[in-house]
């Protein structure tokens, strides 16, 4: 296997610098959660494609693998990583509108308008900006990154897969994007366990060992899969009455092949 400085193993997620501060492993994973569900708040307020969020949640995860959440708060940090995934992307927004969104965001208040000259404004710019260059420091500028959706796409393909079940599919990877998952497992990996869970909840199937014709080690991708579920059914089901872990409608999408064209819309739920 090449080396990949990105993935850790699961131990090392109990030795993070949150963790050396302080903070239990518990914590640190809830603030992992969290800080991922109001960078998917601010992204939905900036009508932003789910190729920027998915490119910002892996750099704040890949962030607090090297930084301490007690010197850099969540929100701005989530903050930094979507709005260096904008330019990454090529999706970028006017840093006014980008300041208010996070503003209206992390204060709840969806009216809340800051004017250029104030102070909140100026902190709020300044605490990015400076924060951005941290992170590119802390990532290495190490910006490439693969995702599983690109896997996906390609099984999609290889396995002719039904639309729905690839759109069920891709909700499950935006839904876990809290958890850490794309620090600790390879992104054809990741695909593999999303689909064999679109799968089971499809009217139709896929044929047991379809993981055998895409290259994938069965025992793994149903090991990742009942974690998937697990974290799913923690923090869509049993906290399904709590608005602070609801995932706004607009970015429930899967996307076409090219980015720069509109996103496909399909139900706000997988099943």
């Amino acid at each position: 296997m090449i080396f990949d400085q990105w993935l850790y193993s699961k131990d090392e997620l109990f030795d993070t610098p949150s963790i050396a501060d302080g903070i239990t492993f518990e914590q640190e994973q809830m603030d992992r959660t969290k800080g991922c569900h109001y960078l998917l708040a601010v992204a939905a307020r900036l009508n932003l494609s789910q190729l920027v969020v998915a490119t910002a949640t892996t750099f704040f995860h890949r962030f607090f693998m090297r930084q301490s959440m007690k010197r850099f708060h969540i929100y701005d940090m989530a903050a930094t990583s979507l709005f260096v995934a904008t330019k990454v992307e090529e999706n970028t927004r006017r840093i006014k509108d980008f300041v208010n969104a996070c503003a209206q965001k992390a204060s709840k208040n969806d009216k809340l308008i800051l004017d250029e000259g104030s102070k909140d404004f100026v902190r709020w710019k300044e605490t990015m900006l400076r924060n951005e260059v941290i992170l590119l420091e802390t990532l290495c500028f190490d910006l490439a990154v693969e995702h599983p959706h690109t896997c996906l796409l390609g099984m999609e393909t290889q396995l002719n897969i039904p639309g729905s079940m690839v759109r069920k599919a891709w909700m499950l990877l935006y839904q876990c994007c809290g958890a850490p998952l794309c620090i600790l497992h390879q992104p054809n990996i990741l695909a593999g366990a999303v689909l064999l869970l679109a799968s089971h909840l499809s009217s139709e199937p896929l044929e047991e060992g379809w993981w055998n014709i895409v290259r994938l080690d069965g025992f793994i991708i149903h090991e990742l899969a009942s974690e998937i579920l697990g974290y799913y059914l923690d923090h869509y089901v049993k906290k399904s009455s709590s608005s602070s872990t609801a995932l706004p409608s607009s970015q429930a999408q899967s996307p076409q092949r090219n980015h720069h064209l509109p996103l496909h819309n399909h139900p706000n739920a997988i099943v």
